[in-house]
């Protein structure tokens, strides 16, 4: 997931498009904060994704075990491969869209399309699955921001 990402695009009538084309800096403060809220507030929300699923054997001993922000304990001792996937997520907005994606190295294999075969049943979500699923939520984000930019620009 290091290269793989979401992006949100935000589209609408044509006339309040060009009316807040004329606003580049505004749009983007305005569309930044909705993708920050929809993606804290809604999408880091969801159990499996920020907030991780329950711990289960392969997190306990005996060896060989995987300690979540150290690495796997081997008897020999530990293999220091955690990136802390949870402080790698990022959101990035440019113009009309959002990026949300997380820079550890294996988030690909644990949130993205990649997802290796074992991590859904551990309650690890695809990163895309949790959108499709919350758009609806997402969309009424979005919609709030863009309201409010609206009245705070006065069209």
């Amino acid at each position: 997931m290091a290269d793989e990402f979401i992006k949100i695009e935000v589209e609408g009538d044509k006339k309040i498009i060009a009316a807040l084309t004329k606003f580049p800096k505004e749009i983007s403060k305005y569309l930044g904060h909705a993708g920050e809220d929809a993606t804290k507030n809604v999408l880091f929300k969801t159990k499996g994704l920020l907030p991780y699923p329950g711990l289960t054997a392969a997190n306990k001993p005996p060896e060989p075990y995987y300690e979540r922000g150290v690495g796997t304990h081997y008897k020999s001792g530990i293999r220091a491969t955690s990136e802390d996937l949870g402080s790698q997520w990022y959101t990035k907005t440019k113009s009309f869209a959002t990026e949300i994606g997380n820079r550890a190295s294996y988030a690909k294999w644990v949130h993205g399309e990649e997802q290796a075969h074992f991590m859904g049943p551990k309650g690890w979500r695809k990163l895309t699955d949790v959108v499709r699923e919350k758009m609806s939520d997402i969309v009424k984000v979005y919609q709030a921001w863009v309201d409010k930019l609206i009245r705070d620009l006065g069209l």
